[in-house]
């Protein structure tokens, strides 16, 4: 059938639902690629599906060294 890609940033809270809907796309006999932080890896490669890394990781999401000089800052 089709190849979906599912991508999602931010907390398991906004992972999970999509992985829910992985395993009812895979039952229905589609494939399913995540793109998220590379912290999920382990969880998506477990349930068997295929990953690839989207970045930033979470973790640098809260470090300001992470930041692109074009985000502003408060003065």
């Amino acid at each position: 059938m089709s190849r979906i890609v599912l991508t999602t940033i931010g907390s398991l809270g906004d992972l999970h639902p999509k992985i829910a809907i992985a395993i009812e796309l895979r039952h229905r006999g589609h494939e399913v690629i995540f793109a998220t932080h590379q912290e999920y890896q382990d969880r998506i490669e477990t349930l068997g599906f295929e990953f690839h890394r989207m970045r930033p990781d979470n973790t640098a999401l809260h470090d300001p060294h992470c930041y692109p000089s074009r985000v502003s800052r408060p003065h």
